[in-house]
């Protein structure tokens, strides 16, 4: 796992045309071509087994420094949780953490990363159909997931596999960890949105 090449972060993100490796404070946003880089071998996606749960813990820490997600008024674990790993060969790059939520007639997504050096290949595209598939194995009918106001790619990508907003909630994320701080291009992370999904039959 890389740091950022400005700072001592953690790299969410590689810049496709200079090759640096950015956190979010140090990314930046510009409207680009669509294209993903071209890989030897594709990405694949699997569920993970009891032997995956250090890798989860260390990706889960990278991207977020803890292994605890609030969302949904709920607390969840990743640790606990089940998951779904996207691989590089042998190597996890990637996860989809998922709770099921029966009362709610959902899978909630917990958290889904992939690593810099493997984003731009559909991989978060391949995870959001596993986790989908989990859905619809288990009969329910939406799949519920929250981001933060900042996170653009990632509110690209739920729009664009079929999420709708569903809700906002001003100042949730600046409230639980005790004020605003700096997010995707220096954006400050305040607000929590609300994304569902329906599962077709």
């Amino acid at each position: 796992m890389r740091g950022c090449s400005f700072c001592d972060g953690n790299a969410q993100y590689r810049d496709p045309v200079t090759g640096q490796y950015v956190c979010l404070v140090h990314a930046r946003l510009e409207v680009v071509a669509a294209g993903r880089r071209p890989s030897a071998l594709p990405l694949t996606v699997r569920p993970a087994t009891a032997e995956d749960y250090r890798r989860i813990g260390e990706l889960a820490l990278h991207f977020w420094g803890e292994t605890e997600v609030d969302c949904f008024d709920r607390k969840y674990d990743v640790l606990q949780c089940p998951a779904f790993l996207v691989c590089d060969g042998g190597e996890a790059v990637g996860l989809a953490s998922y709770a099921i939520e029966g009362e709610w007639n959902a899978v909630v997504l917990v958290m889904l990363n992939i690593l810099p050096d493997h984003q731009r290949r559909g991989g978060g595209w391949m995870l959001l159909d596993a986790v989908r598939g989990e859905a619809k194995q288990h009969g329910l009918k939406r799949l519920l997931v929250v981001t933060s106001n900042d996170d653009l790619p990632a509110l690209a990508l739920y729009q664009r596999y079929g999420f709708c907003i569903t809700e906002i909630l001003p100042g949730r994320i600046a409230a639980h960890h005790g004020g605003e701080f700096p997010g995707l291009a220096g954006i400050p992370v305040r607000d929590e949105i609300r994304l569902a999904c329906e599962v077709p039959a």
